[in-house]
C-alpha cells in the first residue's frame, strides 16, 4: 500500500466525523480549504482536531509573519516536519510542536552570582560535538571586499523585533594598534543595522571612523564604547586626531544618527553578564578555558572547562548570556567553530560547526535561547533546538 493510501485509510474515520460535525470545508482551517490540493491539506480540512490546531497555529503565526526568523521557522516546519507525516498521529504531533514553538515564553530569570556552582573536584565537562543548532542566514553583508572586516557590535530586541548592529571596515585603512596604549588606530567604514521585520541591511552611516571598543580584533576586545540601550544604539566616532564624538541612532528609525552627550560604556564581552570570571589574560592565553567562581559558597572555587592538552583550541570572542548560565566562544583551532559552555549542566557543545563562523552574541527570542553571529559575508542566526 502506498503512503498516500495508508494515510487515507488512517484518516477515513476522522473524515466521516468531520463531515458530520464540521462547518463547511471552506472555513475549516487556517487556509482556504476550497483550494486544498495536497493530501495533508485535505486531511487538515477534513479532521476536526487538526483543523482546530491549524486555526490556532494560524492565529499565532499571523502577527509574527513580518519577521524573517519566524517565516524561516514556519517554512522549515512545513517542509521538514509537517510534510513528512504519513499518519494522523504524526500530523497531530507536528501541529502541537509548532504551536509550542510559536508560543512566547516568559523570559528566564537573571541568575544570581551564587546560582552558578563549580564542578566537584575531579569532575569534567561533558563534550558534545555532533548536535548543531538549526541555523540560517538573516542577510548578506555588503561591501565585503577581500580586505574588509565585518564586526558584530551588538544585538537586541525592541518591540519583539530582533536588531543587530555591524561595522564593516576596510582593513587597508587599518585597523591597527598602538602598542603603547592599545588604542585602535583611525579607520573608516560603514555602520549597518539589521531589523528582522525588514529585508537586508540598512546603512546607518558611511565613512565612520568608528571607536566602539578599547581593543579591537583581540579576543577580549576590551571595554565597550558602543551598544544597544533602551531602544537606541550608542557609539563613538573619531572626529579629528584622537577626539571622539558620542552618537546615537534610534533602532528601526532609519533616520540619521545624532550627536549626543550620553556616553555608552560597558565591560568587555568576556566580563559583561559574567556568572564566573575567566582566569588569566584572555588576550594572551587562549588555548584553555578556566572559570573562577568568586562568590561560590562556602569559599571561592574554580573549574577547568577545556584543557590545552586536548589540543585544537584557539579561543576568541567570548560572550555571556545575560539571562542564562551560558558562555559562548569562537574557536579558530582544529575544533572550530562556535561553542557553548553550559555552567549549570556542565556541558561543552559545538552549536555551529562551520569553520568560518564567529563572533557569537546571545539573544532571547520570545523566551528562547538563540545567538546571532557572522559567517564570512553573512549575518547568521541559530536557535536552540531544546524547545
Amino acid at each position: 500500500m502506498t503512503p498516500a493510501a495508508r494515510l487515507f485509510t488512517l484518516l477515513a474515520s476522522s473524515t466521516l466525523l468531520a463531515l458530520a460535525l464540521h462547518t463547511p470545508a471552506a472555513v475549516a482551517a487556517g487556509f482556504d480549504c476550497s483550494k486544498a490540493r495536497t493530501l495533508i491539506e485535505k486531511s487538515v480540512c477534513d479532521t476536526p482536531t487538526l483543523s482546530a490546531k491549524d486555526d490556532q497555529l494560524n492565529a499565532l503565526y499571523k502577527p509574527l509573519m513580518t519577521r524573517r526568523i519566524y517565516r524561516e521557522l514556519e517554512t522549515r516546519w512545513v517542509n521538514e516536519v509537517r510534510e513528512r507525516c504519513q499518519t494522523a498521529t504524526c500530523l497531530e504531533r507536528a501541529y502541537d510542536l509548532q504551536i509550542r514553538n510559536l508560543t512566547a515564553l516568559p523570559p528566564p530569570p537573571v541568575p544570581g552570582l551564587r546560582d552558578a556552582v563549580p564542578l566537584p573536584q575531579g569532575s569534567a565537562y561533558r563534550t558534545l560535538q555532533d548536535e548543531p543548532w538549526p541555523r540560517f542566514a538573516l542577510a548578506a553583508i555588503p561591501d565585503m571586499y577581500p580586505d574588509s572586516l565585518a564586526q558584530l557590535i551588538d544585538v537586541g530586541i525592541k518591540d519583539g523585533v530582533l536588531y543587530a548592529l555591524l561595522y564593516v571596515a576596510n582593513s587597508s585603512d587599518g585597523p591597527g594598534y598602538n602598542q603603547d596604549n592599545w588604542s585602535v588606530q583611525p579607520s573608516s567604514g560603514v555602520l549597518l543595522e539589521y531589523a528582522d521585520n525588514r529585508p537586508g541591511l540598512h546603512v546607518i552611516d558611511r565613512d565612520v571612523r568608528f571607536a566602539g571598543w578599547r581593543i579591537s580584533e583581540l579576543m577580549d576586545q576590551g571595554e565597550r564604547y558602543a551598544g544597544i540601550q533602551d531602544g537606541a544604539f550608542y557609539y563613538r566616532q573619531r572626529t579629528e586626531g584622537e577626539l571622539q564624538q558620542a552618537m546615537v541612532y534610534t533602532l528601526g528609525s532609519r533616520q540619521s544618527p545624532q550627536a549626543t552627550t550620553t556616553v555608552f560604556h560597558a565591560q568587555s564581552r568576556t566580563l559583561r553578564f559574567a556568572k564566573a570570571r575567566v582566569l588569566g589574560n584572555m588576550n594572551d592565553e587562549n588555548s584553555d578555558l578556566r572559570l573562577n567562581y568568586e562568590h561560590a559558597l562556602p569559599r571561592p572555587a574554580s573549574e577547568t572547562v577545556l584543557d590545552p592538552e586536548s589540543g585544537g583550541w584557539s579561543l576568541s570572542n567570548l560572550a555571556w548570556s545575560e539571562r542564562r548560565q551560558v558562555l559562548y566562544f569562537e574557536n579558530s583551532g582544529a575544533m572550530a567553530c562556535i561553542w557553548r559552555v553550559d555552567l549549570s549542566g556542565k556541558v561543552l557543545s559545538k552549536i555551529v560547526p562551520e569553520h568560518t563562523a564567529g563572533q557569537p552574541l546571545a539573544v532571547e527570542l520570545d523566551g528562547r535561547e538563540a545567538i546571532v553571529y557572522v559567517e564570512h559575508d553573512q549575518l547568521m542566526f541559530a536557535l536552540s533546538p531544546d524547545l
